[in-house]
């Protein structure tokens, strides 16, 4: 059940750029936790998450839970980006009465999010890896697709770890 709103607050992390959980009083803080606590009341898995279970996930307590709801929310919506922020989230992640009987396809989405989030991850890793050193690598791969790409970094991973142990081909 969590697992949702751990997923909901991974979203509202990636799009704001910094942790909710972040003892910090700023108003992108503040207005990004009140944004993350809003949507998260309003979601229904069969029933919605108590202030408790909220509060939790951010390492607070429920009364700063129903703080942020009622009091900085109305705040964080006369920004147009957090109010987009909420109106994006609430589509994907909360289900109206009329279309319960899609549970299952917003589920299916927030997992394909999830598992975007770290292959997009792991694809920058690589890029980071190949773009180290005098550049010289960029030009060697030039031009190649993904797929030959991924060749190359498997074929220099292993070549990698042999030097590591000394071990030559």
């Amino acid at each position: 059940m969590k697992s949702r709103l751990i997923s909901l607050k991974r979203i509202v992390e990636n799009e704001v750029g910094h942790k909710l959980h972040t003892p910090n009083r700023k108003r992108n803080y503040t207005y990004a936790r009140a944004v993350f606590c809003k949507v998260a009341r309003e979601m229904r898995t069969p029933k919605p998450y108590s202030l408790s279970e909220i509060g939790e996930v951010l390492n607070r307590d429920h009364a700063s839970v129903l703080h942020n709801i009622n009091v900085i929310f109305p705040f964080a919506m006369q920004e147009s980006s957090f109010k987009l922020l909420y109106l994006t989230l609430r589509a994907i992640f909360v289900i109206d009465q009329e279309e319960e009987g899609n549970f299952d396809e917003v589920q299916t989405l927030v997992e394909k999010i999830v598992m975007l989030e770290k292959e997009n991850s792991a694809l920058r890793q690589k890029l980071d890896l190949l773009k180290f050193g005098s550049g010289s690598f960029d030009k060697l791969i030039e031009g190649l697709s993904k797929e030959e790409i991924d060749e190359v970094y498997q074929k220099m991973d292993i070549f990698v770890r042999a030097i590591k142990s000394r071990v030559y081909l």
